[in-house]
């Protein structure tokens, strides 16, 4: 039976790298929920550390503790060794932390240049110079291999150009610490190639990045160090060099025999179905058709579907799922 606690996190001399920043002994319960139970976490500078768990395991929460949008019940958070309080996102900000979330805060009819001078300089000018602001915020565009316009309308770009200014607001704001919180849900394989691009230029530079996921393979593409959380505590840390995906997905389930041979549902295991029989119940073939714009949403799809089988469409938002339902 694997351990609920993982061993503790290395010590700062165990490492070449300095401690960027460390929680201690968080909790924090909704209620009668513990959703974060004494959980250690400890990031080091110029590196991407990868967090994973299931839906719930207390990822979110915990990066929401660090960034202030939840008050911990217990624990301490220290940057570069100063022990610091976060009371709110303001605090975080001014400590070098910006924290990305699945969901983007963004006026649409405003330029990429007004939504991410929106609320700065509050207390030192009246106004915010606007073309020094732009100019700042292209050469950070370019510096990280961004690609964002800063005079482009919000309303104009996809998601993953919104996403790109949100990680530009961190920047522009003086983060050395960036939280990402399941970046790639929305973006395209090409997107999500050039955020881990820009992800590796901003460690060169002397960031450190938290990777929230649950996405295996981008973690072992893109992470130095993994953690994995489980029902609310640090069940594993290690360096992703030393990980296999096996044995992530162990420590994320907790079995061995649940991870390889089943799925769980609220808690109880359920074996993997089988289709009750060949003959399928429905067939696609080789369909194509257009969207309401006219451009062309299937080409050439062909599916079948067994009797007791349940098929998966897998795909990023407007890649034809609505079309093909």
């Amino acid at each position: 039976m694997e351990m609920r606690r993982t061993r503790p996190l290395p010590r700062e001399d165990d490492m070449d790298k300095e401690v960027a920043l460390r929680l201690e002994d968080v909790s924090k319960s909704f209620g009668p929920v513990r959703a974060l139970k004494g959980v250690d976490f400890e990031l080091r500078e110029r590196e991407i550390h990868g967090l994973l768990g299931e839906n719930g395991a207390g990822k979110t929460t915990l990066m929401n503790v660090l960034y202030g949008l939840y008050r911990p019940d217990s624990g301490r958070i220290f940057i570069r060794g100063r022990e610091v309080a976060i009371r709110s996102p303001r605090d975080a900000i001014a400590h070098g932390i910006g924290m990305v979330h699945q969901h983007f805060l963004q006026v649409e009819v405003f330029t990429v240049t007004e939504n991410i001078v929106l609320g700065t300089d509050l207390k030192n000018r009246p106004t915010v110079q606007m073309a020094g602001a732009r100019e700042r915020i292209r050469a950070l565009s370019q510096r990280f291999g961004l690609d964002i316009d800063p005079d482009a309308r919000i309303s104009d770009l996809s998601m993953g150009a919104r996403q790109r200014v949100e990680i530009l607001k961190t920047l522009y704001r003086g983060a050395d610490i960036l939280i990402l919180d399941e970046p790639t849900t929305n973006l395209t394989p090409q997107e999500v190639d050039s955020l881990f691009e820009s992800l590796k230029k901003m460690v060169a530079e002397g960031m450190s990045v938290v990777f929230i996921t649950h996405k295996l393979r981008e973690v072992m593409a893109v992470c130095d160090t993994v953690s994995v959380l489980r029902r609310g505590e640090r069940v594993l840390t290690q360096p992703r060099s030393e990980l296999s995906e096996e044995r992530i997905i162990k420590s994320m389930v907790g079995s061995e025999e649940i991870a390889t041979k089943g799925v769980l549902f609220t808690g109880t295991e359920e074996a993997l179905g089988q289709p009750l029989a060949d003959r399928p119940v429905l067939q696609v073939d080789h369909v194509s058709v257009g969207d309401d714009h006219g451009v062309r949403a299937l080409d050439d799809v062909s599916l079948t579907i067994r009797e007791g089988e349940i098929l998966g469409l897998a795909g990023v938002a407007g890649n034809g799922q609505r079309e093909l339902a």
